[in-house]
């Protein structure tokens, strides 16, 4: 995996440390390993100030590449400076679920605003997108991610 950290706070030592540490452990979790090691798989983690202010959500995970075999991903974290880092590694967490899941295509944006979620194609609108399958998922998987990450690394 190519990963590139940038943005607001990316000059923080400490935060990139950690963010990549997470980053490569939840690619290895989600992924495998294999694809840890392969270099046909990037990952940019933009940081941005006060995303939540401005688009309503603490992350984005958007294909930068080939949709039919999407290998290159840009996750967006509000990176604003009141949020502590378990917030921060839980949002990469469930980040890293929407790239697994895009990943393997099983999740797709059609540009007629439709997504698929594996064979089935819903009409999303803000109120129901908590509600969807592929949000469910991210948001079970989000905390024993990123509890299991923070236990090994700061053991």
């Amino acid at each position: 995996m190519n990963l590139y950290i940038e943005g607001y706070r990316s000059q923080n030592k400490k935060l990139v440390e950690i963010l990549t540490a997470a980053a490569y452990w939840y690619c290895a979790k989600l992924l495998g390993i294999r694809m840890v090691n392969s270099s046909n798989l990037d990952v940019d983690i933009k940081m941005t100030k006060s995303l939540k202010q401005k688009e309503n959500v603490y992350g984005y995970c958007h294909i930068i590449g080939s949709l039919s075999r999407p290998r290159e991903f840009c996750i967006e974290l509000d990176g604003s400076i009141e949020h502590d880092m378990e917030q921060i590694l839980t949002w990469l967490a469930h980040e890293f679920v929407h790239l697994r899941q895009f990943f393997r295509i099983e999740l797709y944006d059609y540009e007629d605003g439709t997504t698929q979620w594996k064979t089935k194609r819903y009409k999303i609108n803000s109120r129901s997108h908590l509600d969807s399958p592929w949000e469910k998922e991210a948001y079970r998987l989000e905390n024993k991610l990123a509890d299991e990450f923070m236990e090994s690394y700061y053991e």
